[in-house]
């Protein structure tokens, strides 16, 4: 018997839809793919969508046999399980205000963190082509949304098992906050502005940090490979520039960034529609495979 809502639909249930977390692998194995009706997220999801979940599990749900003769005492009715006063607890409240299961899954917070990625990123690469000075206006971004947005979408990445978006959005939220620390906070009397060489050294690592996570996403859509492969190339040119003190290579950085920027705009609008609509309208390069081989990818 498998789920009716494995890898249907992210609005549903996102286990089995793109990525797999071994957390994931875990839930699979105990309820998508043996005992779904144990499985407190699919009690809830059947009461909500019974036209969509019922009829297969009806079909996958062995008959009911007819009652005996009463030939024999009749046994005392055990206990109800968990599952049970789970249900009864969902039927008892009034359908749009049911509460949800302790074990249900939030929401996926990476559309907000792609796009406070992304509009950081190409306003502070259009500074470095030249098209305006620097002000307040970056430092309130960096901070705000580019910074602060993105370690809540990674601490909320961490609650939904997710290490790879946790990972990355909690780095660079701190990548902002460190970056305008560097440039704002160093420039006083107290403290020296960093050298080249130091500057360098701290580009090249967020490259290769960038690198390590485009290897990742070769598991996951094209877009998002897109956008850490620019920012790969963003970190390393912007490393060049710092070293060799060219300014052209400064502003083609710039227009790699602002390139950087647009994708990951584009990765997460095109999330959010795809998820309002309930259909892949935009596109973002998914892996066209099963579920089932999905899953042995992801555990070999």
């Amino acid at each position: 018997m498998i789920c009716p809502f494995f890898g249907k639909n992210e609005d549903y249930c996102d286990i089995g839809c793109g990525y797999i977390s071994p957390s994931d692998v875990k839930k699979i194995i105990q309820f998508c793919s043996d005992h779904p009706d144990r499985c407190p997220v699919f009690q809830d999801l059947i009461e909500r969508h019974p036209e969509e979940a019922l009829p297969p599990f009806i079909e996958a749900t062995p008959p009911v046999l007819p009652p005996a003769a009463p030939l024999a005492p009749q046994l005392v009715p055990s206990a109800p399980t968990q599952t049970s006063r789970c249900v009864s607890k969902l039927e008892s409240q009034p359908g749009p205000h049911r509460p949800r299961p302790d074990t249900d899954i939030l929401s996926n917070p990476s559309p907000i963190g792609l796009l406070a990625f992304g509009l950081t990123t190409t306003l502070f690469s259009l500074y470095h082509t030249g098209t305006y000075p620097l002000d307040n206006t970056m430092l309130a971004m960096g901070v705000g949304y580019g910074g602060l947005i993105q370690i809540i979408v990674g601490f909320m990445e961490w609650k939904r098992q997710h290490a790879f978006g946790a990972t990355a959005f909690t780095s660079f939220g701190l990548f902002w906050l460190s970056l305008l620390a560097i440039t704002i906070i160093s420039d006083t009397r107290f403290i020296e502005l960093p050298k080249n060489s130091a500057m360098t050294a701290y580009l090249i690592l967020w490259g290769l940090f960038s690198a390590i996570l485009f290897v990742g996403a070769l598991k996951l859509n094209r877009s998002l490979q897109c956008v850490l492969g620019s920012l790969t190339l963003l970190f390393l040119l912007f490393a060049t520039g710092t070293a060799t003190g060219s300014p052209a290579i400064t502003i083609i950085a710039g227009w790699a960034g602002v390139s950087c920027g647009l994708a990951a705009i584009y990765t997460g609008l095109a999330q959010i529609l795809n998820d309002v609509l309930g259909r892949a309208v935009v596109p973002l390069g998914e892996h066209k495979s099963l579920p089932g081989q999905r899953i042995h990818n992801r555990l070999s």
